[in-house]
């Protein structure tokens, strides 16, 4: 089925005999391969179920006895076809191609270094189908193997473009046979030059077949709701300290958010000096928003009462959903059906819910005193983590945050319909995700492709370990649900991917202070190079580049340096290099066309750097377009250094690894730009 979506094998027959099998050999040419046939049977290496490099009749026959022998031992009740006799070919470089039906994405391609050692060496790439060349071509070069591909020792390339078009052949075949596919190996493919030959080729169908996937649109309906209500209701509210519903209260009604607050509680007369109404219904003025801090069991009918009110949003920060099972799952999934029926739009549950830089709408259970609240700025935040959601709001302080959502189970609100909202909001500029797993995986790539082409997404993602269970049907299949396949994903839309919150942090900083880099090109300078070369070692990890810089840079830094320091990429003015020294070196790298980020590094303890370096920064940050990105380590004396510079907006980060991972945020976050 597979050759006419343009796959060519070598030539093959079958034999039932061991006669056959020479008979055949001799008729297709030695030497040749010997295979067995059998639907039960697919690692057939594994058993003894391959033999290469038979060179005449009577090894043939010697060969067929001894597979058939060694298949059925392996499988004693497995039906057997025969075996394949198969023109073998010589030279060339082993691949392979995949398709899977994968749990998160559906029909999704794998490309990587073919062979027994695929799931061993894991040199794969992947995308969800349906694919374009250009998908086709990343996923070529993003394979450690690549190197080998563009040709080794004396061995001519493989053609890109060949491979490319086999990859769209495979794509055209996963989606034309969308729901019926479970998987196939096209493992291995020779390729050489210009020209491929399928060795083996598994094909797993579903035994009932499935709707090709069709991925939902995002819905923004009432999003502005969370954000900008001019009133709230908290359902829950307590007047006893500790209590989740006395915090969220705290939060709403004590500090910045000007709005009116209504405290829900049959129980009490007033909560903190404001009058509490012992229902939704028992409010006498219009409400925008509820945020719920009762037992799960009660919401639904809460869902009913909010939409009898004209309500359409609601928060729900209370824990004790799927995450429990049983009568539990039961109920959340009642709230997502009575949401969705209403036309409310609920956030949680399981989260701590949001926080508007501007209104000041803050609905956490976080007090002030344990918890800092960032000033107004242009970074959008989602997160499936409360927890994580905190850390990334106090390390971003003092840059500032648009929006800030922790949607916790996602019964209706997802991360697509956030993303979707926050494409067009106009107090946002960028967005910063932390993600778990992924309910609709299709829906989140499609609207993530369309955001991330308006506005750079930065995206950390957990849950990376291989799955438990390992007994995969198919070599691809090994790799389904995996994090492998989702990094192919989140690549395909154009997002920025790290690799720890501390890294979010970073892309997030350098993405909201700097402007994008043309291309991924960076040049370091330095008074000390010990830690420049730990980030030159971090370089490849992050498919950064060191390019040579220019003659016109070399003679011009040259005319101005000493002659012992070092002119080159990286530029070590040691342990004597002034704010002078730095601002000559700095600006000779934003002027030269070979870089396309600069990279200072400082040692702010080496006495003859002076402190007016934060005035040329700030002179040469405005002067220049191409982005600067700072990197020290230190004591009390280099924390203030760092926060004066970062004073004049340019970036500084405290960590070898951020201060790499701040410069590849900026090199790939234009790579879906419209």
């Amino acid at each position: 089925m597979y050759q006419q979506y343009g796959f060519q094998t070598p030539r093959s027959a079958l034999a039932k005999t061991a006669d056959e099998a020479a008979r055949l050999a001799s008729e297709i040419g030695f030497p040749v391969v010997l295979k067995i046939v059998s639907p039960e049977i697919l690692h057939k290496t594994d058993i003894g179920g391959v033999l290469v490099g038979i060179n005449d009749a009577e090894e043939a026959s010697r060969g067929f006895d001894r597979i058939m022998v060694s298949a059925k031992r392996a499988y004693p009740h497995a039906q057997i076809d025969g075996v394949e006799v198969q023109e073998m070919v010589a030279g060339g470089t082993e691949v392979i191609i995949g398709l899977l039906d994968d749990p998160q994405f559906g029909p999704i391609i794998m490309f990587g270094l073919g062979g027994v050692f695929t799931e061993v060496l894991k040199d794969v790439s992947f995308r969800v189908l349906p694919i374009e060349r250009s998908d086709a071509l990343e996923m070529i070069r993003e394979v450690r193997g690549y190197q080998i591909l563009k040709g080794y020792r004396g061995q001519p390339p493989v053609s890109e473009e060949m491979l490319a078009e086999l990859l769209l052949n495979a794509s055209r075949m996963g989606m034309e046979h969308a729901g019926k596919l479970e998987s196939v190996d096209f493992n291995p493919i020779v390729v050489w030059e210009d020209q491929h030959r399928v060795l083996d080729c598994k094909i797993i169908w579903h035994k009932q077949p499935k709707p090709a996937p069709v991925a939902s649109p995002a819905n923004t309906a009432h999003m502005a709701g969370f954000f900008k209500a001019k009133s709230v209701a908290v359902v829950g509210a307590s007047a006893t300290p500790g209590k989740v519903g006395y915090f969220v209260l705290d939060s709403l009604l004590n500090y910045d958010y000007q709005g009116k607050v209504f405290p829900i509680n049959p129980s009490r007369a007033e909560i903190m000096g404001a009058k509490a109404y012992p229902s939704l219904s028992a409010i006498p003025e219009p409400v925008e928003l509820a945020v719920v801090a009762v037992a799960l069991s009660l919401v639904p009918d809460l869902i009913d009462e909010c939409a009898s009110l004209g309500i359409h949003n609601m928060v729900i920060v209370s824990g004790g959903g799927k995450e429990l099972g049983g009568d539990s799952a039961a109920v959340e999934a009642e709230i997502r059906r009575r949401a969705k029926a209403n036309g409310v739009r609920v956030i949680g549950p399981n989260c701590i819910g949001v926080f508007d830089g501007q209104s000041r709408l803050d609905t956490f259970f976080q007090v002030h005193e344990r918890m800092i609240r960032p000033k107004g700025g242009r970074i959008a935040v989602l997160t499936q983590s409360g927890t994580v959601g905190c850390i990334f709001l106090e390390g971003a302080a003092d840059l500032g945050v648009s929006k800030f959502v922790s949607y916790g189970n996602r019964t209706d609100v997802d991360e697509a319909d956030l993303l979707a909202y926050l494409a067009d909001d106009p107090e946002t500029d960028l967005i910063a995700m932390y993600i778990e797993g992924l309910e609709d995986g299709r829906k989140f790539l499609n609207t993530a492709r369309e955001v991330s082409k308006k506005k750079p997404i930065v995206l950390f993602k957990v849950g990376r370990t291989e799955r438990a269970a390992r007994a995969s049907m198919s070599h691809t299949g090994f790799f389904g649900g995996s994090y492998e396949v989702a990094r192919g994903a989140f690549r395909q839309a154009g997002l920025v991917v790290v690799d720890s919150n501390e890294e979010l942090l970073a892309a997030s900083k350098a993405l909201a202070m700097q402007p994008l880099a043309r291309g991924p090109r960076v040049a370091m300078i330095s008074n000390g190079a010990g830690s420049m070369v730990q980030g030159i070692d971090l370089l490849k990890n992050y498919n950064l580049e060191m390019p040579e810089i220019s003659p016109e840079t070399v003679k011009r830094l040259r005319e101005v340096y000493p002659p012992y320091y070092i002119v080159q990429n990286p530029v070590d003015v040691t342990g004597s290099g002034t704010s002078t020294d730095y601002e000559n070196g700095i600006e000779a790298l934003l002027k030269d066309p070979n870089v396309d980020i600069v990279m200072p590094w400082f040692v702010f303890p080496d006495t003859p750097l002076e402190e007016d370096i934060v005035q040329k920064l700030e002179r040469l940050n405005r002067a220049y377009d191409k982005p600067i990105v700072v990197g020290t380590m230190g004591g009390p004396y280099t924390i203030k250094m760092s926060k004066a510079i970062e004073a004049v907006g340019v970036p500084v980060f405290l960590s070898v690894r951020d201060w790499v991972a701040a410069a590849h945020s900026l090199a790939f976050g234009r790579r879906n730009a419209g």
